[in-house]
C-alpha cells in the first residue's frame, strides 16, 4: 500500500511508475525524520548523495522538504547545487605537461 507521501506525489506527478514514486516518497520521509532529529540540510544532502540519488531527484526530495516555501523549486535547486555533497573542493585535474 502506498505511503501518504507517495499518494501526495502521485497526485501531483504524472508519468512516473508507482515503484519509483514510492522510492522517492521513502527518501522524503527519511529526510523529514533526519531534519526533525536536528540533522542539518547539508547532512541531508550528503545522505541523498550517499543513497545514490541523482541531482534532479535530490531537488525533487528537497523541494518537498521545504513545504510551502514560496519559491521552493528555486530554493531546492540552490540548496542541492550549493551543497558540499554536490560541489567539489578538489582542484581541477590538469593534463600532464610534456616537453
Amino acid at each position: 500500500m502506498p505511503s501518504p507521501t507517495a499518494e501526495e506525489l502521485r497526485a501531483s506527478m504524472k508519468g512516473l511508475p508507482a515503484q519509483q514514486v514510492q522510492q522517492i516518497a521513502d527518501h522524503i520521509d527519511a529526510c523529514r525524520r533526519l531534519l526533525a532529529s536536528g540533522t542539518s540540510m547539508d547532512a541531508v544532502q550528503q545522505h541523498l548523495k550517499d543513497e545514490g540519488l541523482s541531482v534532479i531527484h535530490s531537488i525533487l526530495v528537497t523541494s518537498r522538504l521545504l513545504g510551502d516555501h514560496p519559491s521552493r523549486l528555486r530554493a531546492a535547486i540552490e540548496i542541492v547545487s550549493c551543497s558540499p555533497a554536490r560541489t567539489t573542493t578538489d582542484p581541477p585535474v590538469s593534463p600532464p605537461q610534456t616537453g
